[in-house]
């Protein structure tokens, strides 16, 4: 999708180009990645050709890989740069990062770095990305932070089977080793891709919704931004106003993002007063646990107070 406006760091960007085509391998297999990579190689020039025709002003690289093991990423960010990008996110799973020399070359084209780090728990970590690279990924944090960047550090935490009870203890963490990052951006796993309909991946919203709000509380009391994204406003009873997507909507924005999967139908939903605000459930997720957790409110929109964000 297009960018509609340039934002400096930290500011909301409504609209931005995605470009899953900057990545095609991963140093990474995590068991719950819902778009693995397929291989397929696209050029940076037509990548950078095509992000000039339309004239986009702010773009993700993210999807379908690791964009850093793209040996011509730093090419293809000085490239956007070229073309007109005035703002640049990395997805990234800051493995690659524990080279110094490299941190340092990418860092200077990129606004933020969103950064896949599914525990603070070395087992954990390992076991979901099916690697012993923990602690180059902590390794590449700390280059970060050591190049003053941490406010551009924003982490994507995935909640899925082996985590969700580890939620608020990584929230200690982040508070200890990261203080300075700019959120934490919780995730429910979607049922794609390599999930498969694994109960053994996904959890069901009732089982993890405590941990989920506990580490939401703690993030607030330790001043840190945090948000949960890809889980309805009925499981998120009283922390309503954490939600990623009620946030997007409040902004005018829609609640889904371009390209996300439409909600399932389901009455519960067809019922509630908030689903205009709403991510709902997701069919991936009701194939494997129906609907009888959705539960309609009466309760308008605008009558949730927003959390920092």
């Amino acid at each position: 999708m297009n960018a509609k406006k340039s934002a400096a760091p930290g500011k909301w960007i409504s609209r931005q180009e995605c470009l899953a085509d900057a990545s095609y391998t991963c140093n990474l297999f995590c068991k719950y990645c819902h778009n693995p990579p397929s291989g397929g190689r696209t050029e940076i020039e037509n990548v950078i050709a095509r992000v000039r025709r339309g004239k986009v002003k702010a773009v993700s690289l993210e999807g379908r890989g690791e964009p850093t093991t793209n040996p011509r990423l730093p090419e293809l960010i000085s490239g956007l740069r070229a073309a007109g990008v005035k703002n640049v996110m990395l997805s990234t799973n800051a493995v690659a990062l524990a080279d110094k020399k490299l941190c340092a070359r990418i860092a200077r084209g990129v606004d933020f770095f969103t950064v896949n780090f599914p525990s603070h728990v070395e087992e954990v970590y390992n076991g979901a990305t099916r690697s012993v690279k923990y602690r180059q990924a902590v390794k590449g944090l700390r280059n970060l932070a050591a190049l003053g960047l941490e406010g551009k550090v924003r982490f994507f935490h995935i909640i899925f089977r082996d985590n969700y009870k580890l939620l608020p203890g990584f929230v200690e963490w982040v508070r200890s080793a990261h203080p300075g990052c700019s959120l934490v951006n919780f995730t429910f796993v979607r049922n794609k891709g390599r999930v498969n309909d694994e109960r053994a991946i996904v959890p069901n919203y009732a089982e993890s919704a405590p941990y989920i709000k506990i580490a939401l509380a703690k993030a607030k009391l330790a001043g840190l931004r945090a948000v949960i994204q890809n889980m309805p406003l009925c499981a998120l009873k009283s922390f309503e106003g954490f939600s990623f997507e009620y946030q997007r909507w409040r902004r005018g924005d829609e609640p889904l993002e371009e390209g996300i999967e439409r909600p399932a139908p389901s009455a519960a939903c067809r019922k509630c007063a908030l689903s205009p605000a709403c991510c709902g459930a997701r069919p991936d997720y009701l194939r494997i646990y129906g609907d009888k957790e959705l539960k309609p409110s009466s309760a308008a929109p605008a009558s949730i107070k927003p959390e920092r964000f």
